[in-house]
């Protein structure tokens, strides 16, 4: 399974780690416990951007994170697996922009119920309340952020999934896009954005948020193809290049 999600692109590339981790690895749990590390990766993203204000850098810094814990575990669902794993198993590296990350330990994953309503149910506690709440609160407690823009930037990242598997593997595009809906449904992600399919003739899914992440700010950055400050002609444009690329 683990090639497969590689296949989709690097946010959805979770490796296995047997023996010593490679160097430079952190765990998750260390982000969302030792506000020094937090801290750290914040700095390397205001050095690698330029001047960039602490509450932009805290919302990209998330963001990046929050699609690396949701691109897998939204995968592995349309596979058929409710992935587990605890934030001292789950891995990152430190001082790059690859976006890898790795598993130690034995792998946990449950079969996912066919329903999407119980697969969002399934992955709540796992992926929301152990990680996506924990990484929520870190940032919060180093920086002035709004909690909604980072709820907003969880939604974004589960729309994103869904964009990248109606893309990559239409075959599982009816099911990201219904545990996605499922997700989306419940608080505190309701009402943040919707997954849309602009043509009803092909399976690609696009992910419309309520929010912004604030990457506009960046030097360099520009506005994301979800985000709500985007035109509505440039929205529609960037969804036709995708389709037919």
């Amino acid at each position: 399974m683990f090639g497969a999600l590689a296949a989709l692109g690097g946010y959805f590339d979770l490796r296995p780690v047997d023996g010593d981790a490679p160097a430079g690895l952190r765990s998750f749990a260390e982000l969302y416990e030792d506000p020094g590390v937090l801290d750290a990766r914040v700095a390397w993203l205001t050095a690698r951007y330029g001047p960039v204000e602490p509450r932009v850098a805290a919302s990209v810094t998330h963001l990046g994170f929050a699609a690396r814990l949701v691109s897998p575990a939204l995968a592995a669902a349309c596979a058929g697996a409710v992935l587990e794993a605890s934030p001292a198993s789950l891995l990152w590296l430190e001082g790059s922009e690859r976006v890898t990350s790795w598993l130690r330990g034995p792998r946990r994953a449950a079969a996912a119920p066919d329903d999407a309503d119980e697969v969002a149910e399934a992955l709540w506690e796992p992926l929301v309340e152990r990680h996506l709440a924990r990484l929520g609160a870190a940032v919060r407690g180093r920086l002035r952020v709004s909690e909604r823009l980072l709820w907003g930037n969880v939604a974004a990242a589960v729309g994103g999934a869904v964009m990248m598997v109606s893309l990559q593997r239409p075959e599982w595009a009816d099911r990201a896009a219904a545990v996605a809906a499922a997700l989306l449904r419940r608080p505190p992600l309701a009402g943040l954005g919707e997954v849309v399919r602009p043509d009803a003739d092909r399976p690609h899914r696009f992910f419309v948020r309520r929010s912004c992440c604030l990457y506009y700010r960046v030097p360099g950055g520009g506005k994301c193809g979800d985000c709500a400050l985007l035109d509505e002609g440039a929205r529609a444009r960037q969804w036709r290049e995708a389709m037919s690329g």
